[in-house]
């Protein structure tokens, strides 16, 4: 198990790039967890172990938000990822007056396997747009997602996760992600792909006409501050 409070926290930025211009419309803000000695800790491990506490994971995402939220490249578009557990309850209101203080931001929320995770996720869309608050529906396609009509039809961006990439192949594939951004066109969406890594997989993109992509292609723009702070579990 980890020592959470021997940890610093820090985050990388990546880019959000048009395929046709490649022209920078944004970053999302990623956690980075480091030991002491500074070696890099994969995040999911971290929230993995706070999934045990939900008063240390509230903690620990309102802290990591904060941060985000201070070193952000200025004048930019920001996107961050909110855990439905960790803005439950109590700790709701003070996240919502944090994140609806930054001008451009849109918050992506993940939907589970889990139908409980599904309704926690549906009810803090409703508490972001209460807040005036963009929201991007995050990993649509992904392995472990489910497909929430209702938060589709709401939602300000479509996500597609990078596992379409590996699904284009088939005809269904394509198929089902061509409707789906079809649909997102219609109702005024923006639609992001994610997992861009080669310049084939941008030439996709460009054919599907997808508003924006992301992804290693783009690693020499990833930005990462040079502070980082010790957890305060």
């Amino acid at each position: 198990m980890l020592k959470l409070s021997g940890l610093s926290l820090s985050c990388e930025y990546q880019p959000f790039v048009c395929p046709h211009t490649k022209h920078i419309h944004g970053y999302e803000a990623l956690a980075r967890f480091y030991l002491e000695q500074g070696q890099a800790i994969a995040p999911n491990l971290v929230f993995e172990q706070l999934h045990e506490n939900s008063d240390a994971l509230a903690s620990i995402e309102f802290q990591a938000k904060a941060f985000q939220l201070k070193h952000a490249p200025a004048e930019q578009s920001l996107f961050v990822n909110v855990d439905p557990h960790a803005a439950n309850g109590v700790h709701t209101q003070k996240l919502l007056d944090l994140l609806s203080s930054h001008p451009q931001l849109t918050v992506e929320i993940i939907e589970n396997t889990c139908i409980n995770d599904a309704e926690l996720a549906n009810q803090l869309f409703h508490q972001f747009k209460a807040a005036n608050i963009n929201v991007a529906l995050d990993d649509i396609g992904a392995p472990h997602s489910m497909l929430s009509v209702d938060l589709m039809m709401n939602v300000d961006y479509l996500k597609f996760d990078r596992h379409w990439l590996n699904l284009v192949a088939e005809p269904h594939g394509i198929a089902l992600l061509s409707a789906l951004i079809e649909f997102g066109k219609r109702t005024g969406k923006q639609c992001i792909l994610e997992g861009i890594e080669t310049e084939a997989q941008l030439q996709l993109a460009r054919e599907l006409n997808v508003d924006l992509v992301q992804g290693f292609l783009f690693k020499p723009w990833f930005i990462r501050p040079e502070q980082s702070e010790k957890l305060i579990c």
